[in-house]
C-alpha cells in the first residue's frame, strides 16, 4: 500500500507542478532537497543524472523562446527541471520490481475483463530492464564502428542500426526462451 501511494503522489506532483503558479516554484524547489535528505541519495548522483537532461531541457527552452516569450520558457524550463528531478528522486527509492508490482496492483481493477495484471507485471520489469541493456549494446556498437574506422554519424545509421537491432532481435530471442524455459506461458 505503501508503494503505491507513493506512485500516486509521484505522478500527482509531476502533474501539479505544471499547473501552480510560478509563485510556488521555490516551494518545489525546496520539497526536493528535503525529498533528497530524507531519501539519503547522494547529492553528486542527483546532479551527475540532472545533468543528462539538461541538453533536453535546453531544447525546450529555445523552443518556448520562439513559440512563446522568453519569461514563459524560462518557467517552462524550470517546471520540466523539477519534474526530472523528482523522477530522478524517484528512481532511486524504488526498484524496477517494486515499480511493476505497484502497476499490477493498480491494474487489478481490469482482473474484471479478465485481463491477467501477472502479464502486465512482467512486460513492466522486462521493459524497464532493457533499457540498460540497449544502452550497453549502443556503446558497444559505437566502440566497434570506431574501432573498424567507421564513423557514427547519420551517414554509416544504416550499419549501426542493423547491427542494433540485430542484438536487439536476439536479446528478445533469448528472453522468449527463458521465459518458456521458466514455465511461462502466455494464453
Amino acid at each position: 500500500m505503501k508503494s503505491i501511494i507513493k506512485f500516486l503522489l509521484f505522478i500527482f506532483y509531476t502533474t501539479i507542478v505544471f499547473f501552480l503558479p510560478n509563485k510556488l516554484i521555490l516551494c518545489f524547489f525546496l520539497l526536493n532537497l528535503f525529498l533528497i535528505i530524507i531519501a539519503k541519495i547522494s547529492f553528486k548522483k542527483v546532479i551527475s543524472k540532472s545533468l543528462i537532461v539538461i541538453p533536453f531541457i535546453i531544447f525546450t527552452f529555445i523552443i518556448n523562446c520562439f513559440l512563446d516569450n522568453i519569461i514563459n520558457a524560462i518557467w517552462v524550463a524550470i517546471k520540466l527541471f523539477l519534474v526530472c528531478n523528482i523522477t530522478i528522486i524517484y528512481s532511486e527509492t524504488t526498484t524496477i520490481t517494486g515499480l511493476a508490482e505497484t502497476i499490477k496492483t493498480l491494474c487489478s481493477p481490469l482482473k474484471l475483463f479478465k485481463i491477467n495484471t501477472d502479464e502486465i507485471k512482467i512486460m513492466v520489469s522486462i521493459s524497464l530492464s532493457i533499457f540498460p541493456i540497449i544502452k550497453k549494446d549502443l556503446s558497444e556498437i559505437k566502440e566497434a564502428c570506431i574501432a573498424k574506422g567507421i564513423s557514427f554519424n547519420i551517414k554509416n545509421m544504416k550499419i549501426i542500426l542493423s547491427k542494433f537491432f540485430l542484438s536487439l532481435i536476439f536479446k528478445v530471442n533469448q528472453l522468449e526462451e527463458s521465459l518458456i524455459a521458466k514455465g511461462y506461458e502466455s494464453e
